[in-house]
């Protein structure tokens, strides 16, 4: 995707958290989501990025909006794309959970391997299984496992804030800080439940609203169309800004 953001005059950014891809994983640092979230403020920061445009998948949703409230004047709009933003009513699926469990956890990482992974991302992460092969599977499982990543990514899995507060905390703190708000959603996708989808619908005034023929990696079966909403969105917001500027008071 960030050639094709840079194709729309978008500068793209994509980083690893701590504990996975080819970031450091050190052993002696928190992984909770809490945690996480004061990384992407390093990495703004550290960038020197003027306000960005924030697009979050997955786990990332809820750890770079709780960024996203403390730092409210360097955000200039948020797309969410196949996230969970109901914290409290997320439970989650095969293989996560497997993650989760105590002593189970160790073992599903130290056995993933690619056999059985490729099934799996066919299944639940794209539409297209052709979207995906070995190759691919087998960078995803070297990001994850290189560098002693079993204890960091198992440590990342164990700091999930699923609690009634923390997802009250993101409704009232994502409502206050009024953003421009859109959602790219893979209207295929079965690893995060619909009611996930239908709570950012239902509590979130979303100025506009994408459905993607994909699965949960939209990114990896459209990037150019995903991509081209990221940057629709953040002309427009240029637009209405420029009109701000220049009405007459």
């Amino acid at each position: 995707m960030l050639p094709e953001l840079a194709g729309h005059g978008l500068r793209a950014i994509s980083f690893d958290f701590p504990g996975v891809g080819l970031s450091d994983k050190p052993k002696d640092i928190d992984y909770d989501w809490h945690a996480l979230s004061k990384w992407v403020g390093g990495v703004v920061d550290t960038l020197a990025l003027p306000p960005v445009h924030l697009v979050l998948h997955d786990i990332a949703g809820p750890i770079g909006t709780e960024w996203a409230i403390h730092n409210p004047v360097k955000v200039r709009s948020i797309t969410v794309t196949n996230t969970l933003m109901d914290v409290a009513h997320y439970t989650p699926a095969f293989p996560i959970w497997a993650f989760r469990v105590p002593v189970i956890r160790h073992v599903a990482f130290s056995t993933m391997n690619t056999r059985m992974m490729l099934p799996m991302f066919r299944h639940s992460g794209v539409k297209n299984p052709e979207a995906v092969d070995e190759d691919v599977i087998d960078a995803y499982i070297y990001l994850l496992k290189n560098n002693g990543g079993h204890h960091s990514f198992l440590a990342i899995m164990e700091g999930f804030d699923l609690s009634e507060q923390h997802r009250d905390w993101l409704r009232d703190g994502l409502l206050a800080i009024d953003k421009p708000m859109q959602l790219v959603w893979g209207e295929q996708e079965i690893a995060i439940p619909k009611a996930q989808l239908d709570y950012i619908k239902q509590v979130f005034p979303l100025r506009a609203e994408h459905m993607v023929d994909a699965r949960h990696f939209l990114q990896e079966e459209h990037p150019a169309v995903v991509a081209a909403h990221i940057a629709d969105f953040a002309k427009d917001i240029a637009q209405q800004s420029k009109r701000a500027t220049n009405a007459p008071v």
